[in-house]
């Protein structure tokens, strides 16, 4: 299946479309000078900047015109999904129970997935995450979510 738009095409529009949105936002900020900027001046440049690239990757993409196949959208949906259980289910289940069915959701995406690699990958980020953001850095990490008294 081709699509109509190649995908360089649909990726300069997509950024200069933010760089509009960005740079209409950005100019309810205070612009300032040079000398002394403003609170709108990084959002006014950095989408100015954005917009310029947008249109170099558009006008390149018209010298190439070669349509792009559409990818399987079934990995996409599971690294999607995977991000949706994260954060739906980390506080009331807690990340020893969340955490290992978003590693396993989101290796299934890959077309190399095997469970042995996905089972240990998932309980070693599990411990890891653990110590570095419960342990180490004392954040309010719950292991055992508020679903399952915790």
């Amino acid at each position: 299946m081709h699509a109509f738009m190649g995908i360089d095409r649909l990726a300069g529009l997509i950024f200069i479309l933010l760089g509009v949105i960005f740079l209409w936002l950005g100019l309810d900020f205070g612009f300032g000078s040079m000398l002394r900027m403003g609170p709108g001046f990084f959002p006014v440049i950095l989408s100015g900047l954005l917009i310029v690239a947008g249109l170099v990757i558009s006008v390149k993409s018209f010298a190439a015109d070669e349509p792009v196949t559409i990818p399987r959208l079934g990995p996409m949906a599971r690294v999607l999904g995977a991000m949706i259980v994260f954060a739906a289910f980390m506080q009331p289940l807690g990340s020893y129970l969340t955490l290992p069915v978003v590693v396993i959701l989101a290796a299934s995406a890959s077309p190399a997935f095997r469970w042995r690699p996905a089972l240990l990958l998932a309980a070693g980020l599990t411990l890891c995450s653990d110590l570095i953001f419960r342990l180490a850095l004392g954040l309010p990490l719950h292991p055992v979510g508020t679903w399952i008294g915790g």
